[in-house]
C-alpha cells in the first residue's frame, strides 16, 4: 500500500513485478512453466487523478487493436481516493476492501463486519493486531525510522538548496565581476585578445577581485594578470 506520492512508483512496480516473473525460472527450465504473475498496488494518492475508477488494470496490449499479447504480467492499480460510496462496482469484493483500507471510524468497520464474514475477520484480525505489544513496537519502529528518514531527507534537501542558492549567488557575483574587469581593462588597454577575454570569464570571484584592484597601478596588462 502506498501513502505517499512517488514519481518512481510505476518503474518500481514494473521493476518488482517482471523480477518475480523472471525468478519462476532456473537455468534449462522450459517456457511453458512460468505462471501469470500480478503487481497490486493500493494507493491513498491516485497515480492518475485523471481517471475516475477506483480499479485500473494495465496489461500487454497491441497500442492501436487492444489486442492482448499476454496475461502473464499486468498490474493493478486501486486509487483509493476514487472510492465512492455507492455499493455499486465491478466487483464487490474489491469494493468492501477499499472500504475497508478507507474506513476512518468504528462504525464503518461495523457496517462492513455486517456485510460480510471475511470483513468481519478482517475486523477482528485488525483488533487483535491492535492490542499486540509486538505488532505495536514494530508499528512505532517504523514510524521513528520513517520520520527520522523525512527529517533526514529534508535536511538533505535544505543543504542541497542552500548550496545551490550559494554556487548561483557566486556566478552571479563572478559574472558581474567579470564584465566591470572587461570594460576597466578596455578602458586602459584597448581592446582584449580573445585569449584574455575566455581567462577572465572562467575567473574566480577572488582572482576578479586581485586583477580589479590591479587595474588602477598596472602599466601593462601583463602585469595585470602577473602571479
Amino acid at each position: 500500500m502506498q501513502r505517499r506520492p512517488d514519481p518512481d512508483l510505476a518503474g518500481r512496480l514494473i521493476y518488482y513485478a517482471s523480477r518475480d516473473y523472471t525468478s519462476q525460472l532456473g537455468r534449462g527450465e522450459k517456457y511453458h512453466h512460468l505462471k501469470p504473475t500480478t503487481g497490486i498496488a493500493w494507493l491513498v494518492k491516485p497515480l492518475f487523478p485523471e481517471l475516475e475508477r477506483l480499479h485500473l488494470l494495465f496489461e500487454l496490449r497491441e497500442r492501436y487493436s487492444h489486442d492482448q499479447f499476454s496475461d502473464h504480467l499486468s498490474i493493478h492499480l486501486l486509487q483509493l481516493s476514487k472510492l465512492k460510496p455507492t455499493r455499486h462496482c465491478e466487483d464487490a469484493r474489491l469494493h468492501r476492501w477499499a472500504r475497508f483500507l478507507a474506513a476512518k471510524n468504528d462504525a464503518q468497520f461495523e457496517q462492513l463486519a455486517a456485510e460480510d464474514p471475511i470483513m468481519k475477520l478482517a475486523k477482528q484480525t485488525l483488533e487483535r493486531l491492535s492490542q499486540d505489544p509486538e505488532t505495536l513496537r514494530k508499528t512505532w519502529e517504523r514510524q521513528e525510522a520513517l520520520m527520522l528518514y523525512n527529517r533526514s531527507l529534508a535536511a538533505g534537501e535544505a543543504k542541497a538548496k542552500a548550496k545551490w542558492l550559494a554556487e548561483g549567488m557566486a556566478k552571479g557575483m563572478a559574472k558581474g565581476m567579470a564584465h566591470a574587469l572587461l570594460d576597466l581593462l578596455g578602458v586602459r588597454f584597448g581592446r582584449l585578445a580573445d585569449q584574455s577575454r575566455a581567462r577572465i570569464e572562467v575567473a574566480t570571484v577572488e582572482q576578479l577581485g586581485v586583477w580589479t584592484k590591479r587595474v588602477l597601478t598596472a602599466k601593462t596588462l601583463d602585469e595585470v594578470f602577473a602571479p
